[in-house]
């Protein structure tokens, strides 16, 4: 099992009580901020040398009338 995701600020997703191994987390903006171009919202469980981990994330959420 993965533990609970770190946050992204300004996105949102539902959490649960565990995440098994091969799960993908969608995370999205929250209303008024928009997920930048050539950036992924999702999060994968995986099993990588031995170790459950979390794929990284590299989304941000920015506010649309910067």
């Amino acid at each position: 099992f993965c533990g609970p995701p770190k946050t992204v600020p300004h996105a949102s997703l539902r959490l649960n009580k565990q995440y098994n191994v091969g799960q993908v987390l969608h995370f999205k903006c929250q209303s008024g901020y928009d997920k930048g171009p050539l950036t992924s919202g999702t999060r994968t469980c995986k099993k990588v040398n031995g170790k459950i981990i979390w794929t990284p994330l590299n989304m941000r959420c920015t506010n649309d009338s910067s």
